[in-house]
């Protein structure tokens, strides 16, 4: 099973051009001891869906996150969270990537920038190691 099989997102059909989106059914095991929805969940839809957008932009090639940050403005504690994911700009070596993660009443829960490396090559095979 993958990790994105495990947390349970599901993933939207996106164009090169357009936002990526990656949507999360929220269940009990989501969230963290004081009852709302764990910021690690956030931080993984925000991955999810910029890496998404990156990948949408990378022809034939692979990409790397190389750092994210992220401001919770809203706790969330049911149904369902949408992560929306946008490149700010896409060079030949790095791309910038702007996310909002929305709740499913519309309001919004985070706000996230990341840093992708382009790689000049495909990653190595984790399973020929």
């Amino acid at each position: 099973m993958h990790f994105d099989e495990l947390v349970g997102s599901t993933f939207q059909p996106t164009a090169p051009d357009g936002p990526a989106r990656v949507r999360l059914e929220l269940r009990p095991e989501h969230h963290g001891t004081h009852g709302f929805v764990h910021g690690g969940v956030l931080c993984t839809l925000a991955h999810q869906s910029a890496g998404a957008a990156v990948y949408a932009r990378c022809a034939g090639q692979e990409a790397v996150m190389m750092g994210m940050q992220i401001n919770f403005v809203k706790s969330a504690w049911t149904g369902a969270l949408e992560s929306r994911s946008e490149v700010v700009r896409h060079g030949s070596r790095t791309s910038l990537v702007e996310t909002r993660i929305y709740g499913d009443d519309g309001e919004l829960r985070a706000t996230a920038s990341s840093t992708f490396l382009i790689l000049a090559k495909a990653l190595a095979d984790p399973t020929t190691r």
